[in-house]
């Protein structure tokens, strides 16, 4: 069932370029596993002996491989748990876009090659953000005896497939509201910048701006049809444009791991009455959909407290995640916590270690921490 998993229990790549350095009281290890991911191990002066393992969100393909460090306020984070006296563990992972398969891999190599530096840790507890909480979600539940705890943070907890239906329909119903602003389609995407002030971006802003003035406000409708959460119009058009921002950014990469083969299907999919007709259908292939359950399809077969962070009105990685989690996962080893803000992984530094200080108290000494609303305003 996950073959990759049992091959990397006996051909654990060899760590190479190893080193070490010190930064105040703690030392940084940093190393290389192939094929080009690189990983550093933090440990301080006062190690309690437990340490954490880090999955880092997802990342433009054309971007470089690097360790994380700002993204998802993760050196302020790393910083805070050695202060508590952890040690931290985190990797690039070997690749870049939808790599929820290599990343999985990368973080579980971390836990060998850390005993291997410093010994085992008492206690190991996973932490991610996005696509890294989907990875420490997999392994959790394929690893239930090996991690202690895991808090899993603006994930795609849902799995792949309702992830990639979603954004999908962001896509074809912008399309069928708004021709002609995009290039090509949901599955034919041309090469082109959509960050913040390039032509595409502004185009597409334009028309949402534009949708409000004109009769039957298409971008109000829009919106609701496609399920983008949202209080204000502000909140709208930033949700609409990342959500369409991962489709340009991102559609490629995932069929380049599909073999250009659709994943997405709207075939059955009733819109609303006014666009039905406009817009375009797509049928997914049962490898490219094959593909999407194996990476990933939550199972809830935990066996270790899991606590999971999201906010409410999330535009790339909805809530609804959290609804099909919570129907799968025991009650009983399952916390999930809100915070009422709008955008992804949009917490702050002090709502992230409230939740890991709290699920190191249940699994240190069972307390169940509340779920329910988290905002700190």
């Amino acid at each position: 069932m996950a073959q990759w998993i049992t091959r990397l229990a006996v051909t654990i790549v060899i760590a190479v370029s190893i080193g070490s350095v010190r930064t105040d009281a703690t030392q940084i290890v940093t190393g290389s596993t192939g094929p080009g991911s690189e990983y550093a191990f933090a440990v301080p002066d006062d190690w309690s002996g437990q340490l954490v393992i880090y999955g880092h969100g997802i990342v433009d393909p054309g971007a470089s491989v690097a360790l994380p460090t700002s993204q998802d306020g993760f050196a302020a984070l790393r910083d805070a748990l050695l202060a508590r006296g952890f040690a931290v563990a985190y990797s690039s992972y070997s690749e870049n876009g939808y790599a929820l398969k290599d990343a999985a891999q990368r973080l579980h190599q971390l836990s060998g090659l850390f005993v291997s530096r410093f010994g085992r840790p008492t206690r190991t507890f996973l932490v991610g953000h996005s696509l890294g909480a989907a990875a420490v979600q997999m392994l959790a539940e394929r690893f239930p005896r090996r991690y202690d705890g895991t808090l899993a943070m603006c994930g795609i907890l849902g799995g792949g497939v309702p992830e990639v239906q979603y954004l999908g329909h962001v896509r074809v119903l912008f399309d069928a509201y708004f021709p002609g602003v995009l290039p090509g389609d949901l599955l034919t995407v041309p090469e082109a910048s959509f960050a913040a002030g390039s032509p595409l971006f502004m185009a597409v802003l334009t028309a949402l701006q534009r949708g409000f003035a004109t009769p039957g406000s298409p971008t109000l409708a829009f919106a609701t049809a496609a399920g983008l959460p949202f209080t204000s119009a502000q909140e709208l058009v930033a949700g609409a444009l990342n959500a369409i921002g991962f489709n340009i950014r991102f559609t490629n990469d995932l069929l380049g791991r599909t073999h250009g083969h659709s994943f997405f299907d709207n075939m059955a999919t009733v819109y609303p009455a006014s666009v039905d007709a406009l817009v375009q259908r797509y049928s997914a292939t049962p490898d490219a959909l094959n593909y999407l359950k194996h990476y990933y399809t939550p199972t809830g077969q935990i066996q270790a407290p899991m606590l999971t962070l999201h906010t409410t009105r999330d535009p790339v990685v909805p809530l609804f995640h959290e609804t099909i989690y919570s129907a799968l996962a025991p009650a009983y080893l399952l916390v999930q916590r809100t915070v009422d803000r709008f955008g992804h992984c949009a917490f702050n530094q002090q709502e992230v270690l409230n939740a890991f200080d709290d699920l190191v108290l249940w699994v240190t000494e069972g307390t169940r921490p509340a779920g329910g609303d988290a905002t700190i305003r």
